[in-house]
């Protein structure tokens, strides 16, 4: 089974217990006026995403909700600006009308953002001639620019630094749900999946990728 068709919708409700919920099945209509915190499992990382539109400060104000609702607790930094949970890695992100947090025990990243046309007028800053895997696996359109964008965000936050957005990272494996890459200055491989998520303006692609434990470097 894929990893979008793990993620189903949780019904949050108010002081209700969701101990030991692992992975959901992702229901795409949404309810008007209810918007549940969704949450999921990756590779031992735990997952949590949210609907959330407005401007930047309430997108922002909605990942601190997010925490919140969860019991998470807010990050800190280490020096090279990658957040932390207590003894945990972690990663955040907001874009497309969505808010999500991952963390675990591994080197994890995670990335929203909405298929828009300024993907396009960006393209020369983050794609290059390593991901013509890619390209040749979804064809060359919008979807295909966010999936890119999404992975390399979220590679690149897993690190922390030094991921260079058109050289440094291999495509070893593509399939329809995500790929296996390596991340080429640190010599560190890590699995990605992809997930469509709903959105008023058209796709939302939500990206994590994950240290892969025991594989070699």
């Amino acid at each position: 089974m894929n990893f979008a068709a793990k993620i189903a919708v949780a019904l949050w409700l108010k002081n209700k217990d969701i101990t030991g919920l692992q992975t959901f099945c992702f229901l795409a209509p949404s309810m008007p006026g209810f918007h549940p915190f969704i949450p999921a499992e990756f590779n031992g990382c735990a997952l949590v995403t949210k609907e959330c539109t407005g401007t930047l400060a309430q997108q922002r104000q909605g990942l601190t909700q997010l925490l919140s609702e969860t019991g998470w607790s807010a990050p800190t930094k280490e020096d090279n600006g990658r957040p932390r949970m207590g003894h945990q890695f972690c990663s955040l992100s907001h874009g497309g009308g969505w808010v999500a947090a991952v963390r675990g025990d591994r080197p994890v990243g995670i990335d929203v953002e909405g298929a828009t046309a300024r993907l396009d007028r960006a393209r020369r800053k983050f794609v290059g001639s390593a991901d013509q895997p890619v390209l040749d696996r979804f064809e060359d359109n919008l979807d295909t620019l966010c999936r890119l964008w999404t992975a390399k965000e979220a590679v690149f936050k897993a690190f922390g630094t030094g991921v260079d957005f058109l050289t440094g990272i291999e495509w070893t494996e593509v399939s329809a749900e995500g790929a296996c890459v390596l991340a080429t200055a640190q010599g560190v491989s890590l699995e990605l999946r992809w997930v469509p998520l709903p959105s008023e303006a058209g796709t939302t692609w939500l990206a994590i990728a994950a240290e892969m434990p025991g594989r070699p470097k």
